[in-house]
């Protein structure tokens, strides 16, 4: 069964441009019932649409944006945007954080500029497909694309996964402060079906259809596809 591609931890996606903001309990009206968990009021609204920007609040219910505009109901809470902007969160769809999620919950700092989603998996770098003893050969590759030293990844990751599937749901597992969503990688695939090979040989007819077999289980768990280079030097 297909998962859902991001797991949603932001509310709503919304990144409030906040500093000194008050957010408080909100005490219900006499005359209107309590309909929103959040409200976040008097913010300027810039709602990526190509509008102008605007004043107003936004309500949120069940951690899903219910309504924008001037809202005069009740909430559990209020969060006060006076003088703030409030924004879609940013989508970053090229990161390299396949192994900083391991050991940074927070995904700085792509979180510290409003982003609240990324892509990993970019170039046809990824840390799965692989087992765990031949880890060094994916490790390889993010220290020579990200400069991430191997000693590094070794102290951060804990290896609980072969597959992209068993990735994936390490990544299900971990606590994020942000949404992740990854590729499957050409270089970790292919060392992955062909080990030293391949970096010497070409893949042969069997090699691919094991290829094939491993991004078709990826995709149907949710990978978001598979990634390549054309550089020489990335197998």
């Amino acid at each position: 069964m297909r998962r859902e591609i991001f797991q949603i931890w932001s509310i709503s996606e919304i990144y409030v441009m906040l500093c000194n903001c008050t957010i408080y309990d909100a005490q219900p009206s006499q005359e209107e019932p309590m309909q929103y968990d959040l409200i976040i009021q008097n913010g300027t609204i810039v709602d990526g649409a190509g509008l102008p920007r605007y004043r107003g609040d936004v309500g949120i219910v069940h951690g899903k944006i219910a309504s924008i505009g001037k809202i005069r109901a009740s909430a559990k809470d209020v969060l006060d945007a006076d003088g703030h902007i409030v924004a879609p969160g940013f989508i970053d769809g090229h990161t390299h954080m396949d192994a900083q999620v391991n050991w940074d919950p927070l995904g700085t700092c792509s979180c510290w500029h409003g982003i609240t989603s990324v892509v990993m998996g970019n170039c046809g770098f990824s840390l799965a497909p692989c087992k765990e003893n031949d880890k060094d050969l994916v490790m390889r590759n993010l220290e020579r694309a990200e400069d991430i030293f191997p000693a590094a990844m070794e102290a951060g990751i804990k290896w609980t996964w072969e597959t992209f599937p068993d990735y994936l749901d390490t990544i299900d597992r971990l606590p994020k402060g942000i949404n992740y969503a990854a590729y499957m990688g050409h270089s970790a695939l292919r060392t992955y079906i062909m080990g030293e090979r391949a970096f010497s040989e070409e893949a042969t007819y069997d090699d691919l259809e094991r290829m094939q077999r491993e991004v078709r289980d990826a995709i149907r768990a949710g990978a978001m596809g598979f990634t390549t280079s054309r550089h020489v030097w990335d197998v």
